[in-house]
């Protein structure tokens, strides 16, 4: 398990699993305990989606129960204020995201591969927590790890689905890069940073790893390892005490 950096932000725990802890055969529930354990809350409970690649973001507001584990709905981001509740996405290449706001207290976990991120993903989440209460200047942003431009080629369907999504949004050199004949290497983090940077979330608030999931051995990577890869599990939770 390694963690993830929330700045100098107390009373938030953030990290995601690898090696063992993101094997295929692991069950979920086991990987979910590991990672609540690990962040220094055993006694959360654990809350996942059965993610779809899509911008639906779903709330989870009941109080948690001691050492449970819920799967909330169909979703790819999913956000609490509830505290020792772990928010976890599963991913093998595609972009985990966490957010925390130490002013409110609400946290969220955002899944945005590039079908996410081309519709928005994050923003959808931004939105969600703008409406309750949480102001971008507060906001902190982690990124774990995910594929990296030089690992990813794809088509010129998701180059146009992309710079569609993002043509109104200053987006880095690196975002995009010509590849073989007519493909093109793409970093699908850079267009979530990017997102940030939009609304107003700095550099100095946003962390990343840069760690690449294709070129990390103890790491899942649908590219390197087709069906049979494992998932990492990123999550964050709000610490009681």
């Amino acid at each position: 398990m390694t963690t993830l950096s929330l700045g100098s932000i107390h009373g938030f725990a953030a990290g995601f699993t690898r090696g063992p802890l993101a094997a295929r055969s692991l069950d979920p529930d086991a990987a979910g305990r590991a990672l609540a354990k690990a962040l220094g809350a055993p006694d959360a409970e654990v809350v996942r989606l059965t993610q779809v690649h899509g911008r639906r973001i779903l709330p989870f507001e009941a109080p948690a129960r001691k050492r449970g584990y819920a799967v909330l709905g169909v979703a790819d981001a999913i956000m609490t204020c509830q505290p020792n509740v772990l928010l976890a996405v599963a991913s093998a290449d595609c972009v985990p995201i966490v957010l925390a706001d130490p002013a409110t207290g609400w946290i969220a976990a955002v899944h945005a591969g590039w079908r996410g991120t081309a519709g928005r993903v994050l923003d959808a989440a931004l939105d969600a927590l703008a409406a309750r209460g949480v102001r971008p200047e507060d906001l902190r942003a982690a990124f774990g790890p995910s594929i990296s431009r030089g690992r990813y080629e794809v088509g010129p369907e998701v180059v146009a689905a992309l710079r569609e999504a993002y043509r109104n949004v200053a987006l880095p050199e690196i975002a995009i890069r010509p590849g073989n004949e007519d493909r093109s290497t793409v970093d699908v983090a850079a267009f979530n940073v990017a997102a940030l940077r939009a609304r107003g979330i700095t550099a100095e608030r946003t962390a990343a790893l840069n760690l690449c999931t294709h070129a990390t051995p103890d790491l899942p990577s649908w590219r390197r390892d087709g069906a049979a890869t494992g998932r990492i599990l990123t999550g964050i939770v709000r610490l009681t005490g």
